[in-house]
């Protein structure tokens, strides 16, 4: 890869005025004076989702819905609307590489391992693990699968990922995750006797996360005593975002490594949870399965 010149984020904006015109030299033609881009570079960018193209609809001439264009070469139609975000610290992350756990077919179970994201933004999705799995094609039987995400992790966790290989699949899960067919655990350790605190097991917290309803369950605990620390065993009710972070922070437990809602800070290390196992539960369509994550990439 190319590396991007280290320069303030800039977006710009243009409309294709003429038919068929190819949207790498559209690109090179309405980029601001203050970026000096090579046709590799251009290519990248598109590559790396950072290029977004609105077309009008064939019959209607209607606008669409902008989306990420990735094909440089590609020739656009006339009145296409064009929007190029360039943030030369998005466009130069890099990230560690995720492990596949298992392969279903229709859908794949992933390691997503710290600072690799779940959802991309306008600035770019080559940092995703839906991207990461789309460019290096990691499959023995049928590599070039498109992705779509079911579910997010934050950035700053690692663990176990569903990636859905077609859209029907993609609503299926998303709808079990709704309906808690699909169950998520996980393992944190916080600060302090978390297990004298609450002796009582297990312990539930069902304080609203963001004004919704939010269910927390710690079901096990073991004290560390030496280094006065707890590892927790997690299971979550519901999805909110943070929702762990958040509500073991109001315990007063905080995860060691939170610099959102800990007191740790920059030179700490990174946050302490993550997500160790997955269960999709039984129902018409398909059997009971359980994912679980490697001793080796579990917290302990």
């Amino acid at each position: 890869m190319t590396p991007f010149p280290d320069t303030q984020a800039i977006e710009y904006h243009f409309k294709i005025t003429e038919a068929n015109t190819v949207l790498l030299t559209a690109l090179q033609n309405h980029c601001p004076s203050s970026v000096s881009f090579s046709n590799q570079q251009f290519k990248q960018l598109c590559e790396m989702g950072a290029v977004w193209v609105a077309q009008p609809h064939p019959k209607t001439g209607k606008t669409t819905r902008p989306g990420r264009f990735r094909r440089a070469k590609k020739r656009l139609p006339i009145n296409s609307e064009v929007s190029v975000y360039i943030n030369s610290q998005v466009l130069n992350a890099t990230v560690a590489t995720p492990l596949l756990i298992a392969d279903e077919g229709d859908f794949s179970v992933w390691y997503k391992p710290k600072g690799m994201l779940s959802q991309g933004s306008k600035w770019g999705d080559h940092t995703t693990l839906y991207r990461w799995i789309e460019r290096n094609q990691p499959f023995e039987i049928q590599p070039q699968r498109p992705c779509w995400p079911v579910h997010r992790l934050d950035k700053a966790t690692d663990g176990l990922m569903l990636i859905s290989h077609s859209k029907k699949r993609a609503q299926q899960l998303a709808q079990q995750f709704e309906s808690r067919y699909l169950q998520k655990v996980y393992q944190a350790w916080v600060s302090g006797n978390f297990c004298a605190a609450f002796p009582a097991w297990p312990h539930h917290i069902q304080t609203p996360v963001q004004d919704k309803p939010a269910h927390t369950e710690v079901q096990g605990c073991h004290y560390d005593a030496e280094q006065n620390r707890s590892l927790l065993n997690i299971k979550l009710h519901t999805g909110r975002k943070h929702q762990i972070r958040i509500h073991l922070a109001e315990a007063g437990f905080a995860i060691i490594g939170d610099r959102l809602y800990g007191q740790a800070s920059s030179e700490d290390i990174d946050l302490q949870l993550t997500a160790v196992k997955l269960t999709l539960l039984p129902n018409a369509d398909q059997p009971l399965k359980t994912y679980q994550l490697p001793e080796s990439l579990r917290l302990g």
